[in-house]
């Protein structure tokens, strides 16, 4: 049975030439970047490009990048390390961002629901485009306040602006990377603390660097702006997958459909069918769809991404999340429909 993938926003299959790149590191480029002698000098020089490569792309200085193993990690060291100077003062967080940010700041003294609470915030926390409804989210305006962004998902899909905000963190795997690489970008002034030990990313993030992993994300940086120019070219594909399917019952919604959203991204609420049961029967046909973010599966509380913005909890249980990959083909999405309208109709 062929299988047809529609999950890239959980991850996406890293790049031919990102897979040769590490593999070739783990066999060349083994050594400890932090070493003083000649493998280890080499391992730093090929680091420091790889730096180089990535700060260009986002068009900040070399020094501004932390290497992190994930976007989860390197949100928690972010937030964490903002908690000793603004943890006792107002937080502001969009109330679907991930549980990667909301976690970490269970320890602030006082968190507030955005749009709510800006005049009085000294952090705002928002995701540049949301994981599971594909809606993106401008930064709110604040005069004085330490502005985080999540581009976790928007990397590779739409362009990103760090103009609005004094930090952000990227996820590699999502845009043709591999896992174990991830980037935390800081301004100079950002009134933060390292919280792991250790010489490596100039003393903020202890552990010695997973090279391999750090030149396969430079290697798909390289890539971006192609990635990012097929990934818009996936909206009118998206778009006419939510038409047939809205076509066959007024019950049917795509989330967001009226707002931006990512170019490959539909979340489809299918009243009167349980998300889950739906994505198990596309398995079985072929079809690897979700419920909403990988990092929840199996959670029995329904998505907060999707409550949050209005709907119930039976709701949002109905709704299953369809991202395609930037070289997906009208001939599998017409597969999928099909596939779907089966499964709907028993």
């Amino acid at each position: 049975m062929p299988r047809f993938y529609f999950d890239a926003n959980a991850t996406a299959p890293p790049l031919p030439s990102v897979v040769e790149v590490v593999a070739k590191s783990l066999v060349e480029g083994w050594a400890n970047p932090t070493s003083i002698h000649r493998e280890g000098q080499g391992a730093r020089r090929l680091l420091e490009e790889a730096r180089a490569v990535i700060a260009e792309s986002l068009g900040v200085p070399p020094a501004e990048i932390v290497f992190c193993s994930s976007a989860t990690e390197a949100l928690h060291l972010l937030i964490w390390g903002l908690r000793i100077s603004l943890g006792n003062k107002p937080a502001a967080v969009f109330p679907g961002e991930h549980s990667a940010c909301l976690n970490p700041l269970r320890d602030w003294t006082t968190v507030r629901w955005l749009p709510d609470g800006l005049e009085e915030a000294a952090t705002i926390v928002q995701m540049a485009a949301n994981n599971e409804t594909g809606i993106i989210y401008p930064m709110p305006a604040a005069a004085n306040a330490v502005r985080l962004k999540d581009c976790a998902q928007a990397w590779g899909k739409i362009p990103v602006n760090l103009s609005d905000c004094d930090a952000a963190v990227f996820s590699g795997h999502k845009m043709g990377g591999p896992r174990g690489a991830a980037v935390l970008w800081m301004r100079p002034t950002l009134p933060w603390v390292p919280l792991m030990e250790g010489p490596q990313e100039r003393r903020r993030r202890g552990g010695t660097e997973d090279l391999p992993a750090i030149l396969g994300l430079a290697e798909a940086v390289r890539f971006l702006p192609e990635r990012v120019e097929r990934n818009g070219a996936l909206a009118p594909l998206r778009d006419r997958l939510e038409a047939e399917i809205l076509s066959w019952s007024s019950d049917y919604e795509a989330i967001g459909r009226d707002q931006p959203r990512l170019p490959n991204t539909s979340a489809l609420l299918l009243r009167g069918h349980t998300g889950e049961a739906v994505q198990i029967s596309l398995d079985l046909a072929g079809f690897a769809v979700s419920t909403g973010s990988a990092c929840h599966s199996g959670a029995t509380e329904p998505s907060h991404a999707v409550t949050t913005l209005g709907y119930s909890h039976d709701e949002a249980r109905s709704v299953i999340r369809v991202s395609l990959l930037p070289d997906a083909r009208e001939e599998e999405v017409d597969a999928l429909l099909q596939a779907l309208k089966r499964i709907l109709k028993r």
